[in-house]
């Protein structure tokens, strides 16, 4: 079994339609994990029926773990404001019979996903993502699936935005398999929640802790 999780914060615009998204081409359990929402998110969430539980305020990173505290399933999770291509998530679901993490490659951005400090500071991550690992891996890609024994392996420790990297580096240092999809990147609904100094030093930590420390 899969479990779909959606962490979200104030993600209203488009939530309806990401379930809705996600339920036209798959049958798994979604359950949404807020980040006490104050825009209604959580009530559309309960209104269409989804499993909805909530973090601790401390960032994405905290809220993906409690998710996968709360789940016993392999999981494939994704941001939940129109950014990566839903119709995809049946090819991840079924890459996770092979793979224990799936990477949801963004090889292509429309116009306006990405602001150009964000593409500089994307392209840097990856290059030295590579320089440190070895590996060609998109470490911030927000769209994954990994099993279970994965998740039980990595003992993931991050609470913001460094939980993508830290996930990839272990991976790769734990010597899991992991599959690459091509997607899509499209330009985002609502406010984004990244903050490029305070998020970006969190990934640059995550990347450079998990090269030097036992994992």
């Amino acid at each position: 079994m899969v479990t779909i999780i959606l962490p979200t914060r104030n993600e209203a615009e488009s939530i309806g339609k990401t379930i809705d998204q996600i339920r036209s081409v798959c049958s798994e359990q979604i359950v949404v994990v807020d980040g006490h929402s104050t825009d209604g998110t959580a009530d559309i969430v309960r209104q269409m029926g989804a499993v909805l539980i909530f973090d601790n305020k401390k960032g994405k990173g905290d809220a993906l773990r409690v998710a996968f505290d709360y789940v016993d399933d392999d999981v494939l999770f994704l941001d939940a404001d129109d950014t990566y291509p839903v119709e995809r998530v049946p090819e991840f679901i079924d890459a996770l019979k092979d793979y224990d993490l799936v990477i949801g490659e963004r090889v292509e951005f429309t116009q306006g996903s990405l602001p150009l400090l964000f593409r500089i500071g994307d392209r840097a991550s990856r290059t030295l993502f590579r320089i440190l690992y070895g590996a060609r891996l998109d470490n911030l890609s927000g769209f994954r699936g990994i099993t279970r024994d994965a998740i039980t392996r990595m003992g993931l420790e991050s609470d913001g935005f460094g939980i993508e990297t830290e996930i990839t580096a272990k991976a790769v240092r734990q010597g899991l398999r992991i599959k690459k999809i091509p997607i899509a990147y499209a330009a985002r609904t609502g406010e984004s929640k990244f903050g490029p100094i305070r998020d970006g030093l969190a990934v640059l930590r995550a990347m450079l802790w998990y090269r030097v420390i036992s994992v």
